[in-house]
């Protein structure tokens, strides 16, 4: 698409050259690209594939956290659930009591949203990725928990209906649920929240940083007898999914907004 001017000047014979058509052409798409706030038709995809290719090649949350994964569903399928929370519900004691029950707020609203208010200081693209993944993420769970897995007990009930002589250690002042069990959203949230991160932050101190406190959400909602295993593996892969697609969209888009923060505007 040429704009007027741009039409204008190459019919009146000076723009005949290949080379002044060529970078008429190009502005014309820039101004296009510029008012109607969408990609100009370059190279973008080809320029950010590489990108992607090459910032997943090199994030130390991805394989680690694969692995994991990956381990945790052989586990699933080869142990009974009840078997595994049961190990992990006899390793209580009260310092862990107090740091999972705060550990798993950070997979919880309150505790996303302060996250993501943090990168308003910084740049809004990343404001906007990790909103975009958790929006996601939130969605997804929400689906999946009351389309098809609305009857997944979680463990005090299941415990409750199907193994009554076994007795848990709760937690207390932490209220559970009895079902919606599957997959976990804090889970998914975490995963979602802190892969986001491990994607913008290229220091691979700050990836690991990110893969801890993501897992050890996971872990939380097991130690708080909220979820099984099974649940947060499900969770940790919506929120990964989640994290990513959001991260791979916005990447693709190069708007001036994007990389402003809150504090340049207030300046101005």
């Amino acid at each position: 698409m040429v704009s007027l001017s741009s039409s204008v000047f190459i019919r009146s014979g000076f723009g005949s050259n290949p080379k002044v058509k060529k970078i008429l052409t190009h502005f014309s798409m820039i101004q296009f690209s510029y008012f109607w706030a969408i990609p100009a038709p370059r190279d973008h995809f080809i320029m950010a594939k590489g990108n992607i290719q090459s910032d997943l090649l090199h994030n130390w949350f991805l394989l680690p956290s694969v692995i994991l994964i990956l381990t945790a569903a052989i586990v699933c399928m080869a142990i009974p659930s009840e078997t595994i929370h049961v190990a992990v519900n006899s390793l209580h004691n009260p310092f862990m009591d107090g740091l999972f029950r705060a550990w798993t707020l950070l997979g919880s609203g309150l505790g996303a949203l302060a996250v993501i208010l943090i990168t308003l200081l910084i740049r809004f693209r990343y404001t906007l990725i990790l909103f975009a993944g958790y929006a996601i993420a939130g969605i997804t769970v929400q689906l999946m928990k009351h389309l098809f897995f609305s009857h997944a007990a979680r463990p005090v009930k299941y415990f409750e209906l199907l193994v009554p002589d076994q007795e848990l250690y709760l937690v207390p002042g932490i209220e559970l649920h009895s079902w919606y069990g599957f997959p976990s959203g804090h889970t998914a949230a975490a995963f979602a929240l802190f892969f986001g991160i491990s994607l913008i932050l290229k220091a691979k101190w700050a990836q690991l940083l990110a893969l801890i406190l993501a897992t050890g959400v996971a872990y939380s909602r097991i130690y708080l007898s909220q979820h099984f295993l099974a649940d947060v593996t499900g969770g940790a892969v919506v929120g990964m999914l989640s994290g990513y697609l959001a991260w791979w969209w916005i990447k693709r888009y190069d708007r001036r907004w994007l990389q402003e923060s809150l504090p340049k505007i207030i300046r101005r």
